[in-house]
């Protein structure tokens, strides 16, 4: 299944992002039936946690829209999970050098291109092709 954003940025496309700062899926999911090509999870300066962002992602999916998550760091970890559970995309803060770009690329891909362990747990629910795709 393609990453909508993906297939728009390579046409060249503008894409418009809603920005979600509070833990509420009825308020991303509200965002997510608006004219927005990504709704992004705030969880660096927001007030959502994974257990928070886990159901908005759902939501945001459910209403026909694509999740994207802000990270609070630049962390393998909650990385991993953000995309785990459904994800689309991560923007990942405080990325200032050579090599944490390197290790933010690396915690968003599977082997060999990265060093993601797998363990999709929403993101490839209805999708036979995940793990072709994910990268």
């Amino acid at each position: 299944m393609e990453n909508p954003a993906k297939a728009a940025w390579k046409a060249g496309k503008v894409t418009y992002v809603a920005w979600l700062s509070l833990p509420n899926i009825y308020t991303a999911e509200g965002m997510a039936r608006l004219d927005f090509d990504i709704v992004n999870i705030d969880m660096q300066h927001g007030l959502i946690d994974y257990s928070d962002a886990v159901p908005m992602v759902q939501a945001i999916k459910a209403a026909g829209n694509t999740p994207f998550a802000r990270v609070p760091w630049n962390e393998p970890g909650i990385i991993g999970k953000m995309l785990d559970a459904g994800a689309k995309g991560i923007i990942i803060p405080m990325v200032n050098t050579v090599a944490e770009a390197e290790a933010a690329v690396a915690a968003c891909r599977y082997a060999p291109a990265g060093a993601r362990s797998f363990g999709p747990t929403m993101a490839a629910t209805g999708d036979p092709q995940y793990y072709d795709t994910a990268n």
